[in-house]
């Protein structure tokens, strides 16, 4: 699947450049009423600029989607190592209370032989 989308991702790009070489000869006029007036440019550099603003609209997406997911990743390997941190507690204090049970039946036994 990698590769597969590597391999679209050269496709887009590679059709995109062809297309504004192509259409490098065309004029096309723009607006952009508030801030700007209209204008002219040329068709095949439009393409290619257009086509850039997609690609870094589309790495900021993806990029903020990974950065979600090493926080959820993290979040996620904090709380396995407080359970593992919590499952050695307690592993510790049950062989503490095998230790006293095992001192309190030999002093038991030690008491029993005794009398």
């Amino acid at each position: 699947m990698q590769y597969f989308l590597l391999a679209l991702g050269i496709f887009i790009i590679l059709d995109i450049s062809y297309f504004a070489f192509v259409n490098q000869g065309t004029v096309i006029a723009l607006n952009c009423k508030p801030f700007i007036p209209n204008f002219e440019v040329n068709s095949g550099l439009f393409y290619f600029v257009m086509g850039g603003y997609g690609f870094i609209g589309g790495a900021l997406m993806v990029s903020s989607r990974l950065i979600s997911l090493n926080y959820a990743l993290k979040k996620v390997k904090r709380k396995t190592e407080k359970s593992e941190i919590a499952s050695e507690e307690s592993s510790d204090k049950v062989k503490n209370l095998e230790a006293k049970i095992k001192t309190l039946e030999a002093a038991l036994k030690a008491t029993l032989k005794k009398k």
